[in-house]
């Protein structure tokens, strides 16, 4: 067995993937496998990945497959790894060379099931720090993590025991599959340790299908993914532990970055009024939310003229 697993799902990547893998394989922690699929990819990925391979054949394993998707991508690695822990890197983000290690290290030393690091967001070459967990957002570690950055995959170390035994997977066939499924981890475990130390660095890029300049209708995956993760909490989360916590998750991903990503495009109008009516069917208080209430004047403002359906007013805001 080893130490990590780390799951690289490739697809367009040729200018990124490069830098990728040479942060993982130059890792401190020595006994790691990498698990890098290539999801049918058209461009030349496959010939850098090959030429890792053949550099590092103890750690480099590679899979070639038909395009499908990065949820199945990585719920495939999942099943194949061996180690300990499992992490997921995306293949046009790169992390610090000590990574591994030190979130390994703390795994082993606080017995988490889950580890979280701090990470930065790079857009245009300018980093933006961004807290793994925060701790001030709520008194509780496993709160935290809902309320933080546990939208996201990356950045996170699991036990692979834990993932056998919350069976939980990526949602396939969507985009947002982070969201409809990371944040249920905590039902399962609130054994969550946190690396105060930015390790990972998580790349915004121009025409990812979240920064599309024209519609791209998996965009409206967001839909099926806040579904998927109301229902998982619907069905174990009995006693209602977490429902401000998951109301907070549909403020976020749906009332407000859903709206600024659909706004952008001039057939927005269906999909607004569905979050709309979303809102008020599921969590008609939803602005007595003491998560929300923390937000800046303008996110709120924003959310508030969203619920309004005064999208002419949300447009001008955005724009000052």
């Amino acid at each position: 067995m080893k130490k990590v697993s780390v799951i690289v799902p490739v697809y367009g990547v040729e200018k990124y993937i490069q830098k990728c893998l040479d942060s993982l394989v130059n890792q401190t922690l020595e006994d790691i496998e990498i698990i890098v699929i290539n999801d049918g990819t058209k461009d030349n990925s496959q010939i850098i990945i090959d030429d890792f391979k053949k550099e590092y054949p103890k750690k480099i394993i590679s899979i070639i497959k038909e395009n499908e998707g990065q949820a199945i991508a990585r719920n495939i690695g999942t099943s194949m790894a061996t180690g300990e822990y499992i992490m997921y890197v995306d293949s046009d983000d790169w992390v610090d060379y000590t990574m591994l290690e030190k979130m390994y290290n703390n795994a082993k030393k606080t017995k988490a099931d889950i580890v979280i690091c701090d990470h930065y967001q790079v857009i245009n070459d300018k980093l933006k720090y961004i807290l793994g967990i925060n701790i001030n957002a709520s008194q509780s570690i496993d709160k935290s993590f809902l309320v933080s950055a546990s939208s996201i995959t990356c950045a996170k170390l699991f036990r692979k025991k834990h993932l056998e035994k919350s069976k939980l997977k990526f949602l396939e066939h969507h985009v947002y599959e982070d969201i409809a499924t990371v944040p249920a981890h905590i039902i399962f475990t609130s054994s969550i340790s946190h690396v105060n130390e930015p390790l990972y660095y998580y790349l915004i890029r121009e025409g990812s299908t979240m920064n599309q300049i024209t519609y791209n209708k998996k965009l409206e995956d967001i839909f099926d993914s806040m579904d998927n993760i109301i229902t998982i909490f619907q069905k174990y989360n009995k006693d209602k532990k977490y429902i401000e916590e998951l109301e907070y998750l549909y403020i976020i991903h749906l009332l407000h970055e859903a709206t600024l990503r659909f706004i952008k495009f001039d057939n927005y109008r269906v999909n607004i009024n569905k979050i709309i009516a979303i809102m008020k069917k599921k969590f008609p208080n939803w602005s007595k939310n003491k998560y929300y209430k923390k937000e800046n004047i303008k996110y709120k403002i924003i959310c508030r003229l969203v619920m309004m359906n005064q999208i002419k007013l949300v447009k001008m805001l955005i724009k000052g």
